[in-house]
């Protein structure tokens, strides 16, 4: 009988399904709407939350997914009631 040494890694194919699952179990809600997606270590998170701070946090939680090496930060902060605050010439344009 062989034994096979355990493996503490991750599928590739998995990582970007526990990052949202780690995004889903998070206290914050609006972090459980984040969609991610892994290529080769780099992992890019993407989505609307209403505050800084929460874009912060979410990057913060998928860093430290076992296998990713880098996080890009798609993440746009939304005021709910007015849309995009990383559009502001948009936003006064008018």
């Amino acid at each position: 009988m062989q034994i096979l040494p355990i493996s503490t890694q991750v599928a590739p194919s998995n990582v970007g399904e526990i990052a949202e699952r780690r995004l889903r179990e998070s206290p914050y809600f609006f972090l459980r709407s984040l969609r991610c997606q892994f290529d080769r270590g780099i992992l890019t998170v993407r989505g609307p939350v209403p505050l800084g701070q929460l874009k912060q946090f979410a990057e913060s939680i998928v860093s430290r997914v076992d296998g990713v090496v880098e996080v890009i930060n798609r993440i746009e902060v939304v005021d709910p009631v007015r849309g995009s605050l990383s559009a502001p010439a948009a936003r006064n344009a008018g």
